[in-house]
């Protein structure tokens, strides 16, 4: 099964500032000699917010689009936080969207270990941040949008061996790679290329507002990405 949604594609008025919120749950249950809690994660993934904000939107022009009453009518479309749809900051220069390939440090792109059994496996970012020689897969990635390498071990895999479904590969959504044959035990695979967020609108209101004559403005248009 392959899963299609549309794209958002925002009007160029788009304004500084742009937040992204890092979003977690975790369940901590204090012990009742108060010392650390013990504690546990209800995700895998990390789940954002981004948040924009529009300080002019142009209506109803014979000269440019009508970007109050698109972006209105794609939220209504998707009835607020109920419809998905993708989204990508880096085409308004908002987030980089890359994962590169580093054959010494795998450095964005780790998303596995082969086991000789195990032919599918979920794409990640992944990061080095915690130092210790350890990489950690911290995003799923739901929608790939430029694929330009399969590695193993550091090294190029043939496009041959591999089947790549994004948005609605089994056992789960989001991006897997398949291999025709398991990967041998030990073997370390990661990833390049581009990609963009499946996303939802965080709010169920659109709080437009027309501070001049076919000039509106949209202080918050905040976005929450989803894992499949």
């Amino acid at each position: 099964m392959s899963l299609t949604f549309p794209s958002l594609v925002l009007p160029t008025c788009v304004g500084w500032d742009f937040a992204k919120r890092s979003k977690f749950s975790t369940t901590l249950q204090t012990p009742q000699s108060m010392r650390h809690p013990a504690s546990a994660t209800l995700q895998a993934s990390v789940i954002y917010e981004l948040e924009l904000t529009y300080e002019f939107l142009k209506n109803k022009g014979l000269t440019y689009t009508d970007d109050v009453a698109y972006l209105q009518a794609f939220y209504e479309a998707c009835r607020g936080g109920f419809g998905w749809f993708t989204f990508d900051p880096s085409q308004y220069s908002l987030d980089t969207m890359a994962v590169v390939q580093d054959t010494t440090k795998l450095r964005n792109g780790y998303f596995g270990v082969g086991d000789g059994v195990t032919t599918s496996f979920p794409l990640w970012r992944s990061t080095s941040a915690l130092g210790g020689g350890t990489v950690t897969p911290v995003e799923l990635i739901q929608n790939v949008t430029l694929l330009t390498g399969i590695y193993s071990n550091g090294g190029l895999v043939s496009p041959a061996v591999y089947t790549l479904t994004s948005l609605g590969a089994p056992p789960q959504g989001g991006a897997w790679v398949t291999f025709n044959t398991a990967p041998a035990s030990g073997v370390v695979l990661s990833w390049a290329g581009n990609y963009s967020y499946l996303c939802r609108f965080a709010e169920d209101l659109l709080d437009l507002n027309e501070f001049m004559y076919q000039l509106w403005e949209l202080k918050s248009l905040k976005l929450e990405t989803i894992n499949l």
